[in-house]
């Protein structure tokens, strides 16, 4: 049980060898990740009911922050914060140029489990990259398989944004053989999705799609689906 970190360059001082270590994830949980540790603990609740406890819970603090309390529990506190510039003590909150946030920090326990449990192993530098995790044919409603020419496509993942203007960015589709199509149509180009058409001459065969773009400011990196496109 350990967490992984790496060494990238300290791009916030001035001094060229300042390094700052960035933790490596081991994956990503998601609530029926914490039921199933829960079960796999011991515990003698039954699955219905960890899942109704904790959907109450959630509930119950959502419910007090929306009063106007501050909730601080074990492993997390939570509140809100307006931001947005007043104009004077008689301005008043005004959607438009004010906004609710959900602010949540580090609870006691959690910050004390983790400083004085955690074990930490120094592993190679992963530098960051456009992840592309699911792929949809809008027209066929297939995930991570089918590929439909002249179609619209969804690609969601992480740090997917590029720079349209840069040649080198972009959507790829890359054959079998190394051939290269760009997507020359793009609806929408966000760091979590991207919609686009699906090149028009992509003949029947399997492909690899690709997202090309420049994270952080630094050189243009690929990212590549893990599955593999077929046009029928």
């Amino acid at each position: 049980m350990t967490i992984n970190y790496a060494l990238h360059e300290n791009n916030l001082t001035s001094d060229p060898g300042d390094y700052t270590a960035l933790v490596q994830p081991a994956g990503t949980a998601e609530l029926e990740d914490v039921i199933e540790r829960i079960i796999a603990q011991g515990s003698t609740v039954t699955r219905p009911d960890i899942v109704s406890v904790l959907e109450d819970y959630h509930t119950a603090i959502e419910a007090l922050v929306l009063e106007g309390v501050n909730v601080n529990t074990p492993s997390a506190n939570y509140r809100a914060s307006i931001k947005g510039v007043f104009a004077g003590l008689s301005d008043g909150f005004d959607p438009s140029r004010h906004q609710v946030h959900a602010a949540v920090s580090a609870g006691r326990r959690f910050r004390r489990a983790v400083q004085s449990r955690a074990q930490v192993v120094k592993g190679e530098a992963v530098l960051p990259r456009p992840n592309p995790v699911e792929f949809t044919d809008v027209n066929t409603g297939e995930r991570n398989s089918v590929l439909t020419p002249g179609g619209m496509a969804q690609v969601l993942g992480h740090r997917l944004k590029f720079d349209s203007a840069d040649a080198a960015q972009g959507i790829y589709f890359v054959d079998a053989g190394g051939g290269e199509t760009k997507v020359g149509v793009v609806g929408q180009n966000k760091p979590g999705s991207l919609m686009f058409v699906v090149p028009q001459g992509l003949a029947s065969g399997n492909y690899t799609l690709e997202v090309r773009a420049s994270v952080y400011s630094e050189d243009v990196r690929a990212g590549a689906l893990d599955a593999v496109l077929t046009v029928l």
